[in-house]
């Protein structure tokens, strides 16, 4: 079955202008030092430059020099050595766990990952070969590249098979691979599992434009998608039912019924990319490198870096590029979003499930309704170390306001939620634990709120619907009346933390979301040992735990860049509170030399999804910084620069937020030039220079992909 989608890609890249260029292996458009993911955008720039002409400059140009290293996660564009690059190319992302974030339509789902090992390699002996012979790279795989495996029943009659065990959770787990046929026209994905029934399955027809020719029921979904060269994605979605190991088996098939059968010994099916993923919340995001599912790996499972991360601003979902969290995060409630679950303590409250759409896109938001008149909470109790942040996701139902906190013991606190404002209107703080406090606004109604103090050995998480702009006088003596309610959604608890991070799942147990890296390698990075400038760009969130506690130390709250070859060398940007509220500090120190520049305090309040621009410039003879478009005032006394040529960068090495965009230059922009490439919100997408001067330029604003 061909493919249209296929021949006209083709059809298109044997044809293109003669300025224009494909770049097989970043999958873009290459034009006049602009580089796009679709055909239909770069024809559009094409015709503007031909009418008015080329520019020499990119985008990312500040002062007449383009950086070398451009990292656009908003625009998912990457350059090193001053040539185009992809992701995986020009940063090593490392992440051990899943993780959420909110895709372009809202939704709360996984990052991209692959729970499988060796998606490409069914000859390895991460996979177990039951009565098959794998011949590697046998044939060419829907990527273009020849690592089809074939397998081969052999000639003796068993059940034919390459297997996988795996312990999954979640709602629903998606179990897929790329199949062909090669003698035999069918293929069975079975899930078998020890607990409650033996193996369930679905059996594929690989004829045609392709079928489903039977379907256990506890399959909730599946699908076969006819591909290019005779090619189908097969996939079926399951509730693992139970927490037990299972086998995942890919079986080919001489006719449409599961079957124990003798094979010929020469027929069989080409398979490729076998991929299982959590497909419960909103489902998961697609891999930004390739624009579908799949997801590669090689030795370990993959968890990819959460790019097109988007928060809502208001009127719409913006995407503020990669959401990264350098902090392992605990969500010690055990049924996040299990309300019913007797963990949860009801005291004159009714729960409606599954009444609203949730942030995940899912129809299982729960209502919360009082039934008394006084007294009226849902609530978990567990220890809880000190600080402990809170967060929920609430929307209106009937009523105005909505009252979250804890407390237990002599301690306490609570906030009372405006809906109308979607603002925090009143506090409690009982004995002096309340530290601060967090609103997000969620989109289509729901909010997340969040409330960090310090906690009894045992505290209760608490929420109630409330009436008025004026908060009860504690969590567990109120007068609220019957038939206030509310929606509620994924509760979550971090001990020892000030913030909340993004939301993690739980059901039945504690989960731990670890941490993750980004790793800029030392090939990658254009140092200069005379000057360089360094931009980023992005929202983070931090609270001041130095003021809080007393700390009067280094008073490192957020690190966004670590140049570092030792503790004498190394370039550092970081955001400080022990000399005030949001320092920010620019280092360099060469062969135990240290050399800085500080702004005043109060440039970064505390909070959540901080709007932030910095740049840098680093000298021999000079180090300056600049902040939304503002440069401080230049320290001159440096002698050298640290040696950093063979040593790597750690981005936002402790930091939790999202980044926008990471610029290196081997040049000096000067203070005015760093001021110019920290200035925030309007920088143009698309910038057109007509006569190939710096001065006479078309600035299209707000054009995007």
């Amino acid at each position: 079955m061909s493919n249209p989608t296929k021949i006209y890609n083709d059809y298109v890249r044997a044809n293109l202008p003669s300025t224009m260029t494909f770049d097989s292996s970043t999958n873009r458009y290459d034009i006049n030092n602009h580089s796009f993911f679709k055909f239909k955008k770069s024809n559009w720039y094409f015709k503007y430059i031909t009418k008015f002409g080329y520019a020499s400059l990119s985008v990312y140009a500040v002062n007449d020099f383009d950086p070398s290293l451009v990292f656009d996660f908003e625009q998912n564009y990457y350059r090193t050595g001053g040539t185009d690059s992809t992701l995986s190319s020009s940063v090593t992302h490392s992440a051990s766990s899943n993780a959420t974030m909110t895709d372009s339509d809202g939704n709360i789902k996984w990052r991209p990952h692959n729970l499988f090992s060796y998606s490409e390699d069914f000859s390895n002996s991460y996979w177990t070969q039951t009565g098959v012979t794998i011949t590697t790279n046998a044939e060419t795989a829907p990527d273009g590249n020849t690592t089809a495996d074939k397998i081969t029943p052999t000639a003796v009659s068993e059940g034919h098979k390459v297997n996988k065990t795996l312990t999954l959770i979640g709602d629903s787990v998606t179990f897929s691979v790329y199949v062909k046929p090669s003698g035999y026209n069918y293929v069975a994905l079975t899930s078998s599992h020890g607990a409650g029934g033996g193996g369930r399955h679905i059996v594929f027809n690989l004829t045609g434009n392709g079928s489903i020719e039977s379907q256990d029921t506890y399959y909730t979904d599946a699908s076969i998608t006819p591909l290019a060269d005779g090619w189908f994605l097969c996939e079926a979605t399951f509730d693992p039912l139970y927490t037990t190991a299972r086998g995942l088996n890919i079986t080919p098939l001489d006719t449409s019924v599961i079957q124990t059968y003798t094979g010929d010994g020469t027929s069989g099916i080409y398979i490729w990319g076998a991929h299982t993923y959590r497909s419960d919340l909103g489902g998961m995001v697609n891999n930004p490198a390739t624009g579908d599912s799949y997801v590669p790996t090689t030795s370990s499972a993959v968890y990819l870096p959460r790019v097109g991360h988007h928060i809502y601003n208001g009127d719409a979902w913006v995407n503020e590029g990669v959401l990264h969290e350098s902090e392992a995060r605990t969500n010690s409630v055990t049924y996040s979003n299990d309300f019913s679950d007797s963990s949860w303590g009801k005291n004159w409250m009714s729960l409606t499930a599954s009444s609203t759409t949730s942030p995940d896109g899912s129809s299982n938001g729960w209502k919360l309704r009082t039934t008394g008149t006084t007294n009226c909470y849902l609530s978990i109790s567990g220890a809880r170390s000190s600080p402990t942040t809170y967060s929920l996701y609430v929307k209106k139902h009937i009523s105005d306001y909505v009252v979250l906190g804890a407390g237990g013991g002599s301690k306490g606190f609570l906030i009372n939620f405006s809906f109308t404002s979607g603002t925090i209107v009143d506090t409690r703080d009982y004995n002096t634990t309340y530290e601060t406090s967090t609103v997000e606004n969620a989109g289509n109604g729901w909010y997340r709120i969040s409330v960090t103090g310090s906690s009894a050995a045992t505290n209760n998480f608490a929420v109630f619907p409330w009436a008025s702009a004026t908060a009860p006088t504690n969590l567990y003596s109120n007068n609220v009346g019957s038939g206030q309610s509310v929606y509620i959604y994924g509760a979550q608890t971090e001990e020892s933390k000030s913030t909340p991070s993004s939301y993690i799942p739980t059901s039945g147990s504690t989960v731990t979301k670890a941490a993750e890296t980004l790793t800029v390698p030392a090939a990658n990075l254009p140092y200069d040992s005379t000057n360089m400038s360094i931009q980023m760009d992005g929202r983070m969130t931090y609270a001041d735990t130095n003021q809080s506690s007393g700390n009067t130390g280094t008073g490192g709250e957020v690190e966004f860049i670590q140049w570092r070859v030792d503790a004498s060398n190394y370039i550092h940007t970081s955001l400080v509170t022990n000399l005030g509220v949001g320092t920010m500090r620019f280092r360099q120190e060469a062969s135990g030399v240290n050399d800085l520049v500080e702004s005043s305090d109060g440039i970064y309040s505390p909070d959540i999804l901080v709007p932030f621009n910095l740049s840098s410039r680093h000298g021999s003879t000079f180090i300056n910084g600049a902040t939304d478009g503002t440069a401080l005032t230049a320290n001159t006394t440096p002698t050298a620069l640290p040696d950093l040529s063979a040593t790597d960068l750690n981005l936002a090495s402790d930091f939790m937020g999202t980044i926008g965009k990471f610029r290196v230059w081997s040049e000096d922009l000067t203070d005015t030039g760093i001021a110019t490439a920290s200035a925030p919100s309007t920088e143009p997408s698309l910038q057109l220079t007509f006569d190939g001067s710096s001065t006479s330029s078309f600035t299209v604003l707000d054009w995007s992909e």
